[in-house]
C-alpha cells in the first residue's frame, strides 16, 4: 500500500477482524451510538453474538476512576439505545452490567430470557435496596440469575444496616444463584457492609457454591462463618478491620 492510499485510509477500509477488536475496546454505549445503523456491515459486527452476549452498559472504562464516577452518557443517547437497539438483541444477552442511573430504562426496554449473569456497578446502597425491594421487573429477573456481582459506593454510615439487608434479600430472592460477588469486585472500593445485623432466616439458596464478600470487621467475618454456608465450595472474605472485641469471641 503506497503513501497516498495510507493518507486516505478510513475506518470503512479496515477488515472486519480489526473493526471487531476496536469495538471490543470501546465503551458499548459509544459503539451502539456511533456505529449501529450506519451501514449493514457495521450492524452485523456490532450485533455479533460474541459481542452482545456479554453486554456492559456502563460508562466506566478504567476501574481506578470508578470510585467517584458520575453519569457521562447523554440521556437522549441512552433513550435511543433502550428504545431501538436493546429490543433487537434482548434474547441474545447472557450477561448484563448496569449502573445506577441507567438501570431503570434498561429494565423497561425489554425482557431478557437468556440472562443468567447480572452486575450492578457504582450503586448507592439505598438505591439498590429500593430496586431489589420494589422493582417487580428486577425481582422477576432474580429468579433466573445464577451469577450476581454487586458494587456499592462507600457510605459514611459505617454502622449502616442496609448492606446486610441487601445481602439477605439477594440470598432470599435468587433461588438459582451459583456465584455471588458482594462488594468484592474492585480493589479501589472501601465499602464493607456490616453483617452483624444479618438475619439468615434459612435464606441461603442450596445452589450457591461460591461467595466473595467484603466485610467490615473480624466480628462480621466470624458471624458469617457461623451461618448456614455448608453448600459453599469456595468462600473468599476480605476483612477491612481485624480488630475484634473480646466480648464477641466465642471460645467454643
Amino acid at each position: 500500500m503506497n503513501n497516498l492510499n495510507n493518507n486516505h485510509l478510513n475506518i470503512l477500509d479496515l477488515p472486519n477482524e480489526i473493526l471487531f477488536i476496536i469495538f471490543q475496546k470501546l465503551n458499548t454505549i459509544d459503539v451502539f451510538h456511533s456505529f449501529v445503523d450506519v451501514n449493514p456491515r457495521f450492524n452485523r459486527l456490532v450485533f455479533d453474538s460474541i459481542y452482545i452476549h456479554d453486554l456492559n452498559m456502563t460508562t466506566v472504562m478504567d476501574t481506578t476512576s470508578l470510585y467517584d464516577q458520575t453519569s457521562l452518557i447523554d440521556p437522549k443517547v441512552l433513550l435511543r439505545i433502550c428504545e431501538k437497539f436493546l429490543p433487537r438483541i434482548h434474547n441474545q444477552i447472557y450477561k448484563l452490567t448496569v449502573e445506577e442511573y441507567s438501570i431503570n430504562q434498561i429494565l423497561l426496554a425489554s425482557n431478557y430470557p437468556q440472562l443468567y449473569s447480572l452486575s450492578f456497578i457504582n450503586f448507592q446502597e439505598e438505591i439498590l435496596y429500593q430496586y431489589l425491594t420494589d422493582n417487580l421487573i428486577l425481582r422477576d429477573l432474580t429468579k433466573q440469575i445464577t451469577h450476581l456481582n454487586i458494587d456499592i459506593k462507600e457510605t459514611i454510615k459505617h454502622d449502616s444496616k442496609i448492606g446486610s439487608k441487601i445481602f439477605t434479600l439477594i440470598l432470599s430472592l435468587c433461588k438459582k444463584l451459583i456465584v455471588l460477588n458482594f462488594c468484592h469486585m474492585f480493589p479501589t472500593r472501601n465499602y464493607s457492609p456490616s453483617l452483624f445485623y444479618l438475619l439468615w432466616e434459612n435464606c441461603i439458596p442450596s445452589t450457591l457454591i461460591k461467595l466473595k464478600i467484603n466485610v467490615s470487621t473480624l466480628v462480621d467475618c466470624l458471624y458469617l462463618l457461623n451461618g448456614p454456608l455448608v453448600c459453599l465450595s469456595t468462600l473468599i472474605i476480605n476483612v477491612s478491620s481485624t480488630f475484634c472485641p473480646l466480648e464477641y469471641i466465642n471460645p467454643t
